[in-house]
């Protein structure tokens, strides 16, 4: 019982009614109104044939015609390529391998108007992903050819005479799997069809079955080249991805530690006005109190700064006190490294710039100063005192200091980028990690 159908449609087949049949479905296939949208020229291939006639009006028709002048020349037998925008193409006479790309022998739809065939998804055909997942679902309909089944077990094509459909849309695929696909197809569909051929072919079974094993192997040979290939390519876009997102970490963190820069130095200059509001303020208190005045500042603080040994010239700017200091060096896991000249300044209102003079390795001046703006971590708030209280005789023994001490675990850049230098007397204040 479970035959029936198939010997109907084979006794169809081969009896003078299919061309009567298929007239008939031709007909009803028309639409109502208006006209049917035209058939592209179909894509016909000889053995040895290389020029592509009628390859324009496909898309990737370039790459079909060498997929199937390559078959056509190694089983001495010609195709045919035809894609109909209706989704309906009847089948050809047995004169030649008939291929059909996502259509049917019967029309899916009766007078353009209503579907007798629906349209499912797919998401593997012959184990190859696919972009555009329409198929034309398998059915027993009269005229129907014999649908195969790829290594999945999904219904991906039907055989009529020596008719090949595709019941998914190749021609949607992306351009790299379109002939992979095609000759997939045709491995799996050719040994169903090349015994309908008429017996004049001049291949014996035996050779055709050596042939269509070199074909497939051939087949499966590109498929693990392109697979290779999409790897490949998969790997460079995922190393290229995390390099992308790791810059923009960098960049993420780099704004993050500016901003948080910004946020410290208006503390600091807080602390600054709050010391100097409060030193003030005490002053005031002693004087209603009867107290004598706190002792003021040393008049001669720049000529003690200028006679620092770290120092060689201390002046006195619009709203700061600015020093330029000999030449630095920091020693680091036994070895001596020559940081450069720097000038510091500093600002009245609590602000602290260090720039190198000599030795900048970049935006770096020091490795802890990135473009003139030292991190000085737990200091700041007691320099922020000092300078509130303008003591910068101290303030600028601290970041002398500062300036000889270089500190592996929280450097901008290491201190390995500077030059290095032996320790010689004259040449530089050494100073240890």
């Amino acid at each position: 019982m479970n035959d029936r159908p198939n010997i109907i449609r084979e006794s169809l087949a081969a009896s003078g009614l299919a061309g009567a049949w298929h007239a008939l479905l031709a007909r009803v296939s028309q639409p109502l109104r208006g006209q049917a949208p035209p058939h592209p020229t179909p894509l016909r291939v000889k053995p040895g044939d290389t020029a592509g006639r009628g390859a324009a009006t496909h898309p990737h028709g370039e790459i079909i015609h060498e997929v199937l002048s390559r078959y056509a020349t190694i089983l001495d037998t010609p195709m045919s390529f035809q894609s109909p925008a209706s989704r309906y193409s009847p089948p050809a006479p047995g004169d030649a391998i008939h291929i059909h790309a996502f259509a049917l022998p019967t029309p899916p739809v009766i007078f353009g108007a209503w579907p007798r065939v629906a349209v499912a998804d797919l998401a593997l055909a012959h184990g190859i992903p696919l972009g555009v997942r329409r198929v034309l679902a398998p059915g027993t309909q009269f005229g129907r050819g014999h649908p195969f089944v790829d290594g999945d077990g999904q219904a991906v094509g039907e055989c009529l005479g020596t008719n090949l459909y595709f019941l998914f849309d190749l021609l949607a695929q992306e351009a790299a799997w379109v002939p992979l696909l095609l000759r997939r197809h045709l491995d799996l569909g050719l040994p169903i069809l090349l015994p309908a051929l008429p017996a004049t072919r001049k291949l014996g079974p035996g050779e055709a079955e050596d042939r269509l094993r070199f074909l497939r192997e051939e087949t499966e040979g590109l498929v693990r080249g392109c697979q290779q290939s999409f790897c490949q390519a998969g790997r460079g876009a995922y190393i290229g991805s995390c390099q992308e997102r790791m810059a923009e970490e960098i960049r993420f963190l780099q704004d993050e530690i500016a901003f948080l820069e910004d946020g410290v130095e208006e503390m600091a200059r807080r602390i600054t006005g709050d010391t100097r509001r409060r030193r003030e303020t005490h002053r005031r208190l002693c004087l209603l109190q009867g107290r004598p005045d706190p002792p003021k500042a040393d008049e001669g603080e720049l000529e003690q700064l200028q006679a620092l040994a770290e120092v060689c010239e201390a002046r006195v700017q619009v709203g700061r006190i600015s020093l330029s200091t000999n030449p630095i060096l920091a020693e680091h896991a036994g070895r001596w490294f020559r940081l450069g000249r720097f000038q510091l300044d500093l600002h009245f209102s609590g602000d602290i710039r260090i720039v190198n003079l000599t030795h900048p390795v970049g935006p770096y001046d020091h490795p802890h100063i990135h473009n003139g703006r030292p991190c000085l971590g737990e200091i700041r708030e007691g320099i922020a005192k000092l300078l509130g209280e303008f003591q910068f005789m101290a303030a600028a023994e601290v970041l002398i200091d500062f300036l000889k001490t270089v500190n592996p675990t929280d450097w901008r850049v290491p201190v390995l980028y500077w030059p290095e230098a032996a320790r010689e007397a004259g040449c530089g204040v050494p100073a240890a990690t």
